[in-house]
């Protein structure tokens, strides 16, 4: 079984029957690797479509659900079509689950009834994925990214409660445009409120472009047939020559940990996997080579409990998710470091002024030894 990313819990993770390969650990994925990460696949969600179409990552049975089927028999992916259109055409069985609870959504999102072998009926509704409430680390770092996001540019945001709450703190930009991985409610709460309107940007004026929705039925609703909205394949939503379009994108991702030089590890947690570099790479690349774009990596300064720096001498785990040739800005709840063109010194400087204070001495010590 391979998937990129995993939401849902109904997969028994030490099923005699099944080995399970993915892109990371991130989400309800991680049960899966909590004995070794000897089956991730470290690959950019860029790449996926063509491992697929190759047989690299082999594919022999594709579960997916539909809504529909249309007037002209048709069928609708709705809530997001990834890959599935290469895994689809690799398949020797092709199994869909009627939902329709689904949105009927635009874009890459069709599904001709000839490539599905057999249909069942979804035994539940779409998985709803709220984010975790924000508290004041999050809202503070939120109100830092806000204010490097001119108005009119094109923006990607990545997985994850700060990215989301970022869309909190944009109620006074004008004009803004969207082309991203997922998106979550507090998009559909940008567009309903005028300030997303994807009216500036060099391609797809006027619409949302993203390859899913990650959010609640708010945005589920808002997203059914909407033509303002369109999901489109990662081999559209991530692909360079797509992104190089954008005159003044700007990337928001997260990060477990950022080292001294601005290595970014987004995958691993204390040897564990928890994350996946995703598209992470594919964005961050865009960003640096728009003429007006900016990468911004966006983390808390501690572990939830307070008790580690994820600003760090070394990565713990030496996993590197975006080197440090890529990095440009980082922001905690303590500020914005700007990395780009800096040299090593002047990085670990920026970089511990937005640690935690109660780091901060060990990391000027790290960084003597270290630089």
């Amino acid at each position: 079984m391979f998937f990129p990313l995993t939401f849902s819990d109904c997969l028994a993770a030490g099923h005699p029957n099944v080995t399970v390969t993915a892109l990371g650990g991130a989400s309800a994925g991680r049960r899966f690797f909590a004995d070794g990460a000897h089956n991730v696949v470290p690959a950019n969600i860029s790449d996926v479509p063509g491992l697929i179409a190759s047989g690299r990552l082999a594919i022999d049975i594709v579960v997916l659900q539909v809504s529909g089927p249309d007037h002209a028999g048709r069928y609708n992916a709705g809530l997001g079509i990834e890959h599935l259109h290469a895994a689809i055409g690799r398949a020797r069985l092709v199994i869909a689950q009627i939902n329709p609870e689904l949105p009927w959504t635009y874009g890459d999102t069709a599904v001709e009834p000839g490539v599905i072998d057999i249909l069942v009926p979804a035994a539940s509704p779409p998985i709803e994925l709220p984010a975790r409430p924000a508290g004041p680390i999050e809202r503070a770092i939120a109100e830092h990214v806000a204010r490097l996001i001119p108005d009119q540019a094109t923006i990607e945001l990545g997985l994850g409660t700060i990215p989301e709450t970022v869309t909190h703190a944009l109620g006074g930009k004008h004009g803004l445009g969207v082309h991203s991985g997922a998106i979550g409610d507090g998009i559909a709460d940008l567009m309903e409120a005028g300030i997303v309107d994807n009216r500036h940007k060099e391609i797809d004026t006027g619409i949302t472009v993203a390859t899913m929705l990650m959010g609640t039925r708010r945005l589920y609703r808002f997203a059914d047939r909407n033509p303002s909205i369109h999901i489109r394949a990662t081999s559209y939503t991530h692909d360079a020559l797509v992104l190089g379009n954008f005159r003044r994108f700007v990337a928001i991702n997260g990060a477990l940990e950022v080292d001294l030089t601005g290595q970014v590890n987004a995958e691993t947690a204390a040897g564990r996997h928890v994350g996946l570099v995703g598209g992470q790479m594919d964005f961050v690349r865009a960003a640096n080579r728009a003429p007006d774009g900016r990468s911004i990596i966006a983390l808390q300064s501690t572990s939830r409990d307070r008790t580690r720096s994820r600003i760090v001498a070394r990565l713990a785990d030496g996993v590197v998710s975006t080197p440090r040739a890529e990095a440009d800005l980082v922001v905690t709840e303590h500020g914005i470091a700007e990395l780009r063109g800096c040299t090593l010194a002047e990085r670990a400087r920026a970089l511990i002024a937005v640690s935690d204070p109660s780091f901060r001495s060990e990391l000027v010590k790290a960084s003597e030894r270290l630089l």
